[in-house]
């Protein structure tokens, strides 16, 4: 049946129906495609916390996807641990500051490294008065680095001046998650 189809078909009316199947299944299932290229789990977790700590949880998402690919055992060559990657120095100083003591082992428990990191990040956030992309450079370089380069005039702190990043590493890992960010938003 296929065999008679085909050949009562021209070439060109066949490249034009597979064109439009393609493109019309494109336009059905791209989104749910994207979502498995992109996945968000721990979503209910995130979005709380996220909620609470006055972060977006795509921007959440995009980060964890970027640092760790949602994986609550992957840990750097650096030290950094779980969904977030936190430094174990970084996550003591979070506990500290919001009254809390966990281990360094707790960083791989994802409701753990979750709530720590988000707060991080919603500090970093207060620190760089909502600059988005001064608070990716801070959460990579650190937060006293990028006030080091936006003091000396080395970067001015703005999306069109990524170049100037003095570190390759952090100027990659902003764009990386700027652009995660964006297809995270548009999927979710």
């Amino acid at each position: 049946m296929v065999s008679a189809i085909i050949i009562f078909l021209s070439k060109r009316r066949l490249l034009l129906l597979l064109l439009v199947v393609v493109i019309g299944g494109g336009l059905l299932f791209h989104k749910p495609f994207g979502r498995l290229l992109y996945p968000f789990p721990y979503r209910e977790i995130i979005e709380m916390n996220a909620e609470f700590a006055g972060v977006d949880p795509q921007l959440v998402a995009a980060l964890i996807y970027v640092e760790s690919k949602f994986k609550p055992d992957a840990e750097s060559r650096r030290g950094a641990r779980g969904l977030m990657q936190l430094m174990p120095e970084t996550a003591l100083w979070v506990s500290e500051q919001k009254g809390l003591s966990h281990q360094v082992d707790e960083l791989f428990e994802p409701e753990v490294n979750l709530k720590l990191g988000i707060w991080y990040l919603a500090y970093l956030f207060r620190e760089f008065d909502g600059d988005r992309v001064l608070v990716l450079a801070a959460y990579n370089a650190g937060w006293s680095k990028v006030k080091e380069w936006l003091a000396s005039g080395a970067w001015e702190g703005k999306v069109n001046d990524l170049h100037r990043i003095p570190y390759l590493e952090t100027r990659r890992y902003v764009t990386k998650i700027m652009r995660t960010y964006y297809l995270y938003r548009y999927l979710y």
